[in-house]
């Protein structure tokens, strides 16, 4: 992985991110009950296991409700919200909780909805395939595409900024 110079100073404390057309490829189907499905990268599901462990703390808030994305989430155990209508009032509330600063957050994103989010963090990150408005937007941009580890590429960026990533390592003894 190349070595992206991080857009902030401090540690990463929050990563905010989108599910449909970043942890997922934005592919929508549904069986014959009308339940809908996605399709996960189980590495980019890791990773935010590692972030979570690692001391960021993983919000995943996402426009549209989804059976399939609460129930990833719920696996991971990763805090989630469905049928957002507005991010940034969900975001807020989060820093508030957590004392924290929008410079001390990430958000992943790739469409419109996402921009209000992107403007407002101290390092937003588009997935590769993202819209033109918010690759404008980002200060970093994945190499993989959404659903196909652009989360893990930029989970691993925010812990070797956060200097944690050897950890990570030495869990797996891969140092």
């Amino acid at each position: 992985m190349p070595d992206v110079k991080a857009p902030i100073t401090g540690p990463v404390r929050i990563l905010f991110l989108d599910a449909d057309g970043t942890l997922t490829d934005g592919v929508i189907t549904y069986d014959s009950a009308g339940r809908d499905g996605r399709a996960f990268w189980i590495r980019d599901g890791i990773a935010l296991e590692w972030a979570r462990d690692q001391g960021i703390v993983p919000i995943v808030i996402s426009g549209r409700a989804s059976d399939a994305v609460v129930a990833r989430m719920e696996d991971l155990k990763i805090e989630h919200y469905v049928g957002a209508k507005d991010k940034v009032v969900i975001a807020e509330r989060v820093l508030g909780r957590e004392g924290a600063g929008w410079t001390d957050c990430v958000m992943i994103g790739d469409d419109l909805p996402d921009v209000p989010m992107m403007r407002r963090v101290g390092w937003p990150i588009a997935v590769a395939d993202a819209q033109p408005e918010v690759l404008a937007v980002a200060k970093t941009v994945t190499s993989a595409r959404a659903g196909h580890g652009a989360v893990r590429e930029a989970v691993e960026m925010l812990l070797r900024h956060n200097g944690v990533w050897n950890r990570v390592l030495e869990r797996y003894e891969a140092t």
